[in-house]
């Protein structure tokens, strides 16, 4: 199991995905398409499309199947997507696909500690007092 990156912002989070995908040895070519590589002036709408598309589901599951540890967007939405302008219901859609993805791919892909990183504000189970 690998450690979910850190990134700050939603141009570094799809850059995370790219990167990390392309190390492993497959490259997101839609993905990078549909985002600019990063640089789409409507990044956010962009990828909550992508999320929210049950098309985009049927190719990374062919793609977790070959190569088990894709990071997803979804993986990164479903901890920081609050931060990043996400709606609710689009981080719960990116959550329930994150896990999905583990089972496609047999395993958990990616772990977080608790002293790294905090789920996204509407999930965290600490008090705002």
């Amino acid at each position: 199991m690998r450690y979910l990156p850190t990134p700050r912002d939603l141009k570094e989070a799809v850059r995370c995905v790219i990167e990390s995908n392309s190390a492993d040895g497959y490259v997101p070519s839609r993905f990078i398409q549909a985002t600019g590589d990063g640089t789409a002036p409507d990044l956010l709408a962009i990828c909550s499309r992508l999320i929210n598309k049950g098309e985009t589901l049927q190719y990374l599951d062919s793609a977790l199947k070959r190569i088990s540890t894709l990071l997803t967007l979804e993986d990164l939405v479903s901890w920081h997507g609050a931060e990043w302008g996400f709606d609710n219901a689009t981080i719960d859609i990116a959550r329930n696909r994150s896990v999905y993805f583990d089972k496609v791919a047999g395993r958990n892909r990616y772990g977080v500690s608790e002293d790294r990183l905090r789920p996204s504000k509407p999930y965290s189970n600490q008090s705002t007092s």
